[in-house]
């Protein structure tokens, strides 16, 4: 495999790694629909992670086979999705097999054709070259957008229902069902954003980078609101065998009811229990007893004396009549000791996709920096003075003051390479540049044009200063004395001098200026500047 590294394929990577880490979190937890809900998160992992392989090759053949193997990835997903909105939603009956085998035919059908017929799926498949990377081009044909049509069909009617079961559900599982709303609506967007903006990305996919955020998100409902832990169901199953403590007191604030998780925390028999005023019961967990009783819901996280790594959540809600008259409180005690060591494995793995992140701005600096800067010289490019004379010129022309250009050649240069070598040449054109770059302004910068072609722009400088500061450079320069062994190296340099407004008011016009007047300095003897004229080139 040829590899790239490419900035993207990184942030993919850490998307994929995310993913993959919320997906074991959930399948290791034993509640209903923890199973689908990892399995789609594993397929959101096969997403990312076979995206960011597209990204990380260099080759056609390679990028399409990891391309297939994203696709089962993506075809999974939004049928996954809906399977499992109806589950929690409670709409299994919906779930039949004709209604199973219906959804799956369309998913089948992408994958046979991105497998094994991938060119009747997408209208173009190519590599393209950007910012000196190879980049996969699809061209979206009539099957992308028939499934692209399919799919955010289906993820909108699961969405829809999952609103609409938020609308309807009592305030805890509003606040479940919000919070996967968001992390379903997250990628779902990234995806809309991506198919709207194609090519303005370069062909970049937004919904694959946007998966870890989900995945995040849905660990963070289970483990914050316990998500999929509670179902409707008969009370001794409810009370006597749910892992949580449960202690249920009457309006006057004596205990009517326990379950034998609560026994085991409080360490006595129910029936020593019964009767007794809760006050007495917890009054070592929280100083503030009644402000704890007279809270309409009350979760308190508190540590057992007996055991400093052992940590509990305390709910106390109360409990209203149909006259909304206060008859009684419920107390639930939830060891949430895994879930606090979670959460600092979390927080770390935050701090370590933080740290990723700005190593990966880092990055993207370097690489910018790098495609800006001429290796040799370490001024900048031709790329770069393309770009930026058009800003200062866009700048001058709002600002209304000139800008002055300087492009210059070494003469004879072939002389240099012939009769020393190129690292002779090298050397004469690293010492040229920093002598410029030594003696520009601040505001100045200086690129190499190509060759032994540089080229200085130097903003809010008329036509006078200008030609006075290409002297200063020529004589400069020809009093320079290069050692290079036993050799002392000089070189002479012809000059042309061109200014904004009166030369050009574009980029191509005052270029064009600058080259014609250095060319008539190398054409009248070299080794002079030349401010350019119309009609006539003057000579100083």
């Amino acid at each position: 495999m040829i590899f790239q590294y490419h900035p993207y394929a990184v942030v993919l990577f850490v998307s994929a790694l995310a993913t993959l880490l919320a997906s074991i979190i959930i399948l290791r937890r034993n509640v209903p629909g923890s199973s689908m809900l990892g399995g789609i998160l594993l397929s959101t992992f096969v997403w990312s992670g076979g995206y960011a392989m597209c990204w990380s090759l260099a080759t056609l053949d390679e990028k399409i086979i990891w391309l297939k193997i994203t696709y089962l990835g993506v075809v999974a997903v939004p049928t996954a999705f809906l399977v499992f909105i109806l589950r929690i939603a409670h709409h299994e009956n919906w779930l039949t097999t004709r209604a199973l085998i219906g959804l799956s035919i369309e998913p089948l059908v992408v994958l046979a054709l991105v497998w094994f017929r991938p060119r009747l799926f997408f209208a173009e498949i190519s590599l393209d070259q950007k910012d000196g990377f190879a980049v996969l081009h699809l061209g979206r044909g009539i099957g992308f957008w028939i499934n692209t049509v399919y799919s955010y069909s289906v993820i909108l009617l699961a969405l829809i229902i999952l609103a609409a079961s938020a609308w309807r559900a009592n305030p805890l599982f509003r606040s479940q069902y919000l919070l996967i709303l968001f992390a379903a609506i997250v990628p779902f967007t990234a995806s809309i954003f991506t198919q709207i903006s194609y090519r303005e990305l370069a062909d970049l996919d937004m919904a694959p980078i946007s998966f870890g955020i989900s995945g995040i998100l849905c660990v963070y409902a289970i483990f914050r609101y316990q998500f999929m832990d509670l179902l409707p169901i008969a009370r001794e199953r409810l009370i006597e065998s749910m892992g949580d403590g449960v202690l249920v007191v009457d309006a006057k604030g004596r205990i009517v009811d326990i379950n034998p998780v609560m026994k085991n925390i409080l360490g006595e028999e129910p029936a020593a229990l019964i009767g007794r005023n809760i006050s007495e019961v917890i009054s070592h967990w929280s100083p503030n007893v009644d402000q704890l009783l007279d809270g309409f819901e009350t979760p308190v996280e508190i540590k057992l004396n007996a055991k400093s790594s052992h940590y509990l959540d305390l709910r106390i809600t109360p409990l209203y009549n149909e006259r909304e008259v206060l008859n009684g409180r419920l107390i639930v005690l939830r060891d949430v000791t895994d879930r606090k060591e979670v959460e600092k494995d979390l927080r770390r793995a935050m701090d370590r996709l933080q740290t990723q992140l700005i190593e990966i701005g880092t990055l993207q600096s370097q690489l910018r920096e790098q495609a800006i800067r001429d290796a040799l010289t370490n001024v900048f490019n031709r790329r770069y003075l393309e770009e930026t004379l058009e800003r200062e010129l866009a700048r001058a022309e709002r600002e209304v003051y000139p800008l002055g250009v300087i492009m210059m050649d070494l003469d004879h240069f072939k002389d240099v390479n012939d009769t020393y070598g190129h690292e002779a040449g090298d050397l004469v054109l690293k010492t040229l540049a920093e002598t410029v770059k030594r003696q520009s302004r601040h505001g100045d910068f200086v690129c190499r044009y190509g060759g032994e072609e540089f080229v200085l722009v130097m903003p809010n400088v008329g036509l006078e200063i200008a030609r006075q500061r290409a002297e200063e450079f020529h004589q400069t320069i020809n009093a320079l004395n290069i050692p290079y062994g036993v050799f002392n190296l000089t070189t002479t340099i012809s000059m042309g001098v061109a200014v904004y407004p009166e030369h050009g008011k574009s980029k191509e016009e005052l270029l064009r200026a600058a080259d014609r007047a250095m060319y008539t300095a190398k054409n009248t003897g070299r080794n002079r500047v030349v401010v350019y004229r119309e009609p006539e080139l003057s000579v100083d």
